[in-house]
């Protein structure tokens, strides 16, 4: 049964009620998906996950060189697109899922809205364990610039985003996506800003919150509220709820 107010002379008051009753609505979901995709991440496979890439970073930290591996590949091309990399997928990723997020629900996508807001919470987690564990861990990079080398930040980010790409689109997107972040991966090395052990553990981290983060169901359940808006030929704002 639909529940609306009756439409009255003060279309801003209206409004703003709209805004408050969708905005606390919308967060209350944000937070039910937010905790879900936590607690995702102690379920088998996001589990697996982490301990496979735990186990392979340890065999990599026991055989790599403690120099470093700057410059493995070659400079032409790598040298241009591991900066370009370096400067796409460090801060402006996040920024950029959130942007997407925003565009979404703005044009009424809810397509996009969905990745946007997937990206995200998948993100949360991802950079949220990265930083703490840098933190712990406090590792030299291998150019000696800081004590934030374990894990990578940048492995950990393209690879939630090309699982989440994955779940969302399938292989024709997830493929690409997928490439990109063996790339970063590589590319960290190359610059000199990661030993292969801190990439493998931030592959596996962000590999396991986007598989946490794609586990979420973001349909509308039965019971859920919705809203609508109607506009009269006076230009009065009267919401619905149902």
């Amino acid at each position: 049964m639909k529940l609306s107010q009756r439409s009255g002379n003060s279309t801003a008051i209206r409004f703003l009620i709209t805004v408050v009753v969708c905005s606390i609505a919308i967060a209350g979901e944000l937070a039910d998906n937010t905790l879900d995709t936590g607690r995702n991440l102690f379920t088998v496979v996001p589990a697996s996950v982490l301990a496979a890439g735990t186990a392979g970073s340890f065999w990599a930290y026991k055989t790599e060189d403690p120099e470093g591996y700057c410059g493995c590949m070659p400079n032409s091309p790598f040298n241009t697109l591991d900066r370009v990399d370096d400067l796409l997928f460090g801060k402006a990723l996040p920024v950029s899922s959130a942007a997407l997020w925003i565009a979404g629900m703005a044009a009424g996508s809810d397509d996009i809205e969905g990745t946007g807001e997937e990206l995200c919470r998948g993100l949360l987690y991802t950079y949220g364990i990265t930083q703490i564990t840098k933190l712990s861990t406090a590792r030299t990079r291998p150019d000696g610039t800081d004590t934030r080398s374990f894990p990578s930040g940048h492995a950990a980010g393209t690879s939630c985003t090309a699982v989440v790409l994955w779940h969302r689109y399938g292989a024709d997107v997830g493929i690409p996506a997928a490439a990109v972040a063996v790339y970063t991966c590589l590319s960290r090395v190359n610059l000199g800003r990661h030993f292969p052990s801190d990439v493998l553990m931030g592959a596996a981290v962000g590999a396991a919150c986007g598989i946490a983060a794609s586990m979420v169901d973001n349909g509308d359940s039965p019971g859920g509220v919705k809203f609508s808006l109607s506009v009269d030929t006076e230009g009065r704002i009267t919401p619905g709820l149902w």
